[in-house]
């Protein structure tokens, strides 16, 4: 221990002797790792913490049911949940919870759009989540005829009760009161990252029906038995499936792909990204980690090839240690010791570094979401960045650490610069040419990024986007059809008068946006096995393709005349119109699963939908006069800048009725980049890593190439007074510099060439392997090399012959 004591304090006298050169090794290292630190900090948010609040959240497991054509994590039935509950033992405790409700609450004075999620009465129990105030939902309180009650977040609480005593708090939901009977633990909010959830009130069970048991729209959780594990939980719920296939086959048999087996019941850990979402967000993490990994090993080839030139100015103080007997294995501990405090320094600047950009990262994503998203410094973080500490140690200092041991004692003794370190040179060399391959990769990822970013956002998405204001709201349950349809007549008339506007409709999901889905026939097409039946649907008003620029191809849109006491009526769009009618749709009809005939009165051109990416699904338009929803946006075009109008709007709908709240006012154009969140983080943060990664490789060639001019300034001398001219010296550094960096730009762009094949999955107007970005990247980073050995050039061809040979 006092050997370590020792070599810590030696280690710490060196780097205070050389401030300039530990602060250039410092800050290097510490960017490294500090958006290492940041980029993991977000990905365990997303990928790894479970909601804030669970107890022991690793024995909690989320139990999907598969549906038939969407994929094998479906959400459940209240059935189900009760077949769950008595059938699979590895489950002590199993409790449902539906989160889609979205409704204005009323409290005290306030109105205020709220997500309601309502819990079987097990829910906080199971999860173990305290109410510091009141009591939580219990299994009475969802027993038929119970008072209604309410538990509210810690944020509801202190925003909208003012955190006074919830002791006779009342808050009414759709215009019904509910007792507020307890708050739940601060930082609980809901289960799925995607939504906070507000209020929680009880899940009354629905009324026994041979049809309950298809209406899936339950999250089930379960949490296992202490002698119980999620294999052991997932063959109950296997055999248990297969029993429910054979009691109901209408709702439990067989899925799209397979009709004949049992629909599946699957068990997987509790995480704040549903499974559904987890592949999309983990090729998001894979990209964003892939990009500062770089970077990290970047900044380590950088101080690696720093730590070699620093032992090559102490390789005589080396070699009188080695002749006062210190053998290999004590001077390669020391210098290692000293990669280590160096390390150990960088990763704690590094984590001040990823605690000031910790806010940043989220602010990419939709704000609700980014309010979920708590990418501070956990202990998950600090140990990651321990975890980078010894890495970059290792990679930093083995190779200065070997190469200081090496030289022969007369040679380092003699301490001749021309003969002393060819190795070291050497192992310089292959270090910076690391360096520019590391740069020029991750340059080509940037460029590739960019351009779909960019393209993606400018992206033809089949409608007017950039004048466009848009505005939600969420009418009360308990408003009928005609109140509603009365709302939303009055204020799509008052923001269509209003000056700068030219027109203005409803739309209940807008573009880049999760849809509903339906069952449909299409009259006179017989489906092939293993084909969806399930469409994508969308509600929309008199009105809406004219708003947004939608192109009518066959037929008409919709009109007043669409009312509710009229024939039923859609409008599909071409990509369906194809599929099913053979691009003549107008006069046909869709037949919905309810047996519902709706008459095919247009079709309008194709949009983007889902993603900018994927060609458009098929899509069917509803009248919002005869398909009612109580959640709608309103889409206004303008004639003047769009954000100029955004106040104004959300003013005039909030002045038609007070009870109806509005949010979400912002433009069109606002929507589209928050919907591209994830392609803009990705192409900002490679973007950023790639400008590092090549001023990185920019000080790392003008170090290595002023290096070797110092070493051969002897034989340069020679050359001059044999009659080199300026021209010839600076030729002769400029070639050697580029022969470094051109195997380096090279082998970068190879490797690109090769792992960049992964990216089609989240370009969109580019390939991985456009020849353009290629050039481009070459002729920049050649530029960059050539900028680098300039002064190291001209340096060389100035050096005097005469002081040159007296020196040596």
């Amino acid at each position: 221990m006092e050997s370590l004591l020792n070599d810590l304090r030696y280690a710490v006298r060196i780097m205070r002797r050389a401030p300039g050169w530990t602060s250039v090794a410092l800050l290097t290292l510490a960017l490294g790792t500090g958006a290492n630190a940041a980029v993991f900090g977000l990905v365990d948010a997303l990928l790894f913490q479970p909601p804030a609040g669970v107890s022991a959240p690793s024995r909690v497991v989320t139990v999907y049911t598969s549906d038939f054509s969407s994929g094998q994590y479906g959400s459940s039935s209240y059935p189900d949940f009760l077949s769950i509950a008595a059938g699979v033992p590895a489950l002590e405790r199993v409790a449902a919870e539906d989160g889609s409700l979205v409704a204005p609450v009323r409290a005290s004075n306030e109105v205020e759009r709220s997500r309601v999620s309502r819990v079987s009465g097990g829910f906080f129990s199971l999860l173990g989540v305290a109410t510091p105030i009141g009591r939580a939902i219990t299994e009475r309180d969802t027993l038929p005829g119970a008072a209604p009650v309410a538990v509210v977040s810690d944020q509801f609480w202190k925003r909208l009760l003012g955190a006074r005593p919830v002791a006779g708090a009342t808050i009414t939901i759709n215009d019904k009161p509910f007792s507020v009977i307890g708050v739940a633990a601060a930082g609980f909010t809901s289960l799925d990252l995607g939504h906070a959830t507000d209020i929680w009130i009880p899940l009354v069970p629905p009324m026994d029906s041979p049809e309950a048991r298809g209406d899936r729209g339950l999250t089930i959780i379960g949490r296992l038995t202490p002698d119980a594990n999620q294999p052991e939980a997932q063959a109950q719920l296997t055999a248990l499936a297969a029993s429910l296939a054979r009691q109901y086959p209408a709702t439990n048999l067989g899925t799209l792909s397979r009709p004949r087996d049992p629909r599946p019941m699957i068990a997987r850990p509790l995480t704040r990204i549903p499974q559904k979402f987890r592949g999309d967000v983990s090729s998001l993490a894979l990209v964003l980690m892939g990009g500062v990994g770089l970077v990290l090993l970047l900044a380590c080839a950088n101080v690696a090839g720093l730590l070699l030139s620093r032992a090559t100015a102490r390789s005589r103080e080396t070699a009188v240690r080695r002749v006062l007997g210190a053998g290999s294995r004590r001077l390669l501990r020391q210098s290692l010791t000293e990669s280590a405090v160096l390390a150990v320094a960088a990763s704690a600047l590094g984590l001040l570094v990823a605690a000031w950009t910790s806010g940043l990262l989220p602010s990419f994503f939709p704000a609700e979401q980014a309010a979920l998203l708590d990418a501070g410094l956990g202990w998950h973080v600090f140990a990651y960045a321990a975890g980078l500490a010894a890495l970059a140690s290792l990679l930093t200092g083995v190779l200065p650490a070997v190469r200081a041991i090496r030289p022969p004692l007369a040679t380092a003794l003699r301490g001749h610069g021309d003969t002393a370190d060819l190795g070291g040179a050497r192992a310089r060399t292959v270090l910076v040419s690391v360096q520019v391959a590391i740069a020029s990769l991750l340059l080509t990822g940037a460029a590739l990024l960019a351009q779909s970013a960019t393209r993606s956002l400018n992206a033809d998405l089949g409608m007017t986007t950039r004048q466009a204001v848009l505005a939600s709201v969420e009418l009360p349950s308990s408003w009928t059809r005609a109140d509603g349809l009365s709302y939303y007549d009055a204020a799509r008339d008052r923001v269509a008068a209003m000056p700068g506007v030219e027109s203005s409709a409803w739309v209940r999901t807008l573009v880049l946006a999760r849809t509903s889905r339906r069952g449909f026939r299409p009259d006179g097409y017989a489906f092939s096995a293993g084909e969806d039946r399930e469409l994508n649907v969308n509600y929309v008003s008199a009105g809406y393709f004219e708003t947004l620029g939608v192109a009518l191809r066959a037929g008409r849109t919709f009109t007043a005349r669409d009312s509710i006491d009229r024939p039923r009526v859609v409008v599909v769009n071409e990509t369906l119109a194809r599929r099913f009618f053979g691009g003549r749709a107008v006069g046909k009809r869709l037949t919905e699963s309810s047996n519902a005939a709706l008459e095919i009165v247009g079709v309008v051109e194709d949009t983007k939908y889902l993603t900018v990416g994927a060609p458009p699904p098929p899509l069917v338009y509803y009248p919002l006069a005869q398909a009612y929803s109580p959640a709608m946006t309103l889409v206004a075009r303008t004639r003047a800048a769009p954000e100029t109008l955004v106040p104004a709007i959300r003013r005039d709908l909030q002045a038609i009725n007070a009870e109806v709240p509005v949010f979400g006012a912002r433009t069109l154009r606002s929507h589209i980049e928050e919907a591209l969140g994830a392609e803009r983080l990705s192409a900002s943060l490679v973007s950023v890593c790639g400008l590092l990664a090549l001023v990185l490789a920019t000080v790392g060639l003008y170090g290595a190439i002023a290096y070797l001019v110092a070493r051969r300034t002897r034989e340069i001398g020679v050359r001059i007074a044999l009659g080199a001219t300026p021209e010839r010296i600076v030729g002769l550094v400029a070639t050697q510099a580029l022969r470094i960096a051109g195997f380096g730009i090279l082998a970068g762009l190879g490797v690109a060439a090769i792992a960049l094949r992964a990216l089609p999955l989240v370009l969109y107007g580019v390939t991985p392997l456009d020849a353009r970005t290629y050039l481009a990247v070459l002729a920049l980073v050649a530029l960059t090399a050539a900028i680098a050995c300039a002064i190291p050039a001209r340096r060389a061809a100035r050096i005097d012959p005469a002081r040159a040979l007296s020196a040596e």
